[in-house]
């Protein structure tokens, strides 16, 4: 009987590549919220293009690299990167939220928590976006414009936040 214990119960390999597909696919649930709101934030706050976060990073990045890319490149590599880094961050928020029991990280703590680190990867002055020049630096940058980037990152955390408790419920 031992042995059909054993072939019931999953292995460590089995929970943890569960939870980093349900994190993954979080994540990519998240990410179209994170654009619309984003968007929507720079619509209401009359600096809809500064909202255009993913290209403009894009553009840097390549513009650092030496390789410069069509406009439209800007955008399908945007496009890319947003739903690769959706994956990244909603794997990142999903082991140590199973390593510490979901029932004890409610989703609004961690999100808000993942929320911080990715405005802190992004758009800190430590951030990505930031020393690419993608973004402006802290000091230099309008309020208007760390309110899109908070609502970026709060609505993709939080978004991810939910669904992958939700996820968790279900799958």
């Amino acid at each position: 009987m031992a042995g059909a214990a054993t072939i019931t119960e999953p292995t460590t390999i089995a929970n943890v590549a569960l939870t980093v597909t349900r994190g993954v696919t979080a994540g990519w649930i998240a990410g179209i919220p994170q654009v619309l709101v984003a968007q929507a934030g720079g619509r209401v706050l009359g600096i809809r293009e500064r909202a255009d976060i993913g290209p403009r990073f894009i553009r840097r990045s390549a513009e650092h690299a030496g390789r410069p890319l069509s406009a439209s490149m800007h955008w399908l590599l945007a496009g890319v990167f947003h739903f690769e880094y959706a994956a990244l961050w909603g794997a990142v928020y999903a082991l140590p939220v199973e390593r510490l029991g979901p029932r004890r990280v409610p989703p609004l703590l961690g999100g808000a928590l993942l929320g911080g680190v990715i405005y802190a990867a992004a758009f800190s002055p430590l951030g990505a976006a930031t020393r690419t020049g993608a973004e402006r630096a802290t000091e230099e940058r309008p309020a208007r414009e760390s309110v899109v980037h908070w609502l970026a990152a709060l609505s993709f955390a939080l978004t991810n936040a939910f669904a992958y408790h939700w996820l968790r419920e279900r799958w």
